[in-house]
């Protein structure tokens, strides 16, 4: 029922604010507003003129250009405008695609001839920036394609039915967390950014060099790749800005299959400051550690 709701009030907003507009003039006005901001930096849950996550930007371009409210996380886009195939895709038109090996995680703005315009938080270029199609990385995560303008309210939004996100294995958890969830984690919000991480069958630790917003929700989603499966700790901590000592949030045990994922509860981040996120194997040797920064920037 929500979907209903959701994909008929961005129905009848479209058509309150295309009026009598060309489709293909406001296709090209949405191409305008989104490549005046080619270059912003990325920041999770950032939705501004200065910095951006990538369903953010959409929104942003969207509204600016027509005054438009859109989803706020991928997860919302995946079932949300009409559906349309990727092949006949038309500028504006929106990629939904999965980083995190489980769910609707990024979102993207079509430009045509097979390139696309999205705020991006990694590889060799971040920000937003154009990427083609038929990369390498993205080509293969691409689930699916929505259609917000051009439409006819009452017709194509009625029938925008979503497909499931392929399965994947399934994560078994292994009793109760031996901690109680944070004040903070989300009970029936959709999480804003989604984070793909892999175990690694090696200890790898490292800082992510994008920040998060201040009041920001992120969903970790973790996945197996050691090569075998088995049981695993999963730990996160905020780390006290004085003492620098770990102030533990979450503390989970999980069995996973070979690549099977498992995603932790949407977290808000309210408190600027430096996170953990910490896997451990069964006997209790750390496998991977992952820092960032969450700060008032972007906001």
């Amino acid at each position: 029922m929500k979907r209903v709701m959701l994909a008929a009030l961005v129905a009848l907003s479209a058509a309150s604010a295309f009026g009598q507009q060309s489709e293909e003039a406001m296709r090209k006005k949405l191409l305008e507003v989104a490549f005046k901001y080619r270059g912003v930096p990325y920041v999770y849950g950032a939705e501004s003129a200065t910095a951006f996550d990538c369903s953010g930007f959409v929104r942003w371009v969207y509204r600016e250009a027509y005054g438009i409210e859109l989803p706020r996380s991928a997860r919302q886009f995946y079932s949300a405008g009409s559906p349309v195939d990727s092949k006949v895709a038309l500028a504006g038109d929106v990629f939904v695609y999965d980083t995190v090996g489980g769910a609707p995680s990024h979102v993207a703005i079509y430009v045509g001839d097979n390139t696309v315009i999205h705020a991006v938080s990694e590889g060799q270029k971040t920000g937003v920036i154009v990427s083609p199609t038929n990369d390498r990385y993205w080509a293969p995560r691409l689930i699916a394609a929505r259609r917000f303008i051009g439409f006819a309210v009452g017709s194509a939004v009625d029938g925008a039915v979503a497909v499931p996100v392929p399965g994947k294995p399934a994560a078994t958890p292994l009793g109760k967390p031996e901690a109680k969830p944070s004040a903070a984690e989300l009970k029936a919000e959709q999480a804003v950014a989604d984070i793909g991480i892999v175990i690694p069958a090696a200890r790898a630790s490292f800082f992510d060099r994008i920040p998060a917003a201040a009041g920001t929700s992120i969903a970790f989603t973790l996945t197996n790749g050691s090569g075998k499966g088995g049981s695993f700790i999963v730990l996160f901590f905020r780390i006290d800005p004085t003492s620098y000592k770990l102030v533990q949030i979450h503390d989970e045990k999980v069995k996973l299959a070979g690549k099977a994922v498992f995603s932790l509860p949407p977290y808000r981040f309210d408190d600027p400051g430096k996170y953990k996120l910490v896997v451990k194997d069964s006997w209790g040797n750390p496998l991977v550690e992952r820092e960032f920064m969450v700060n008032d920037a972007g906001r």
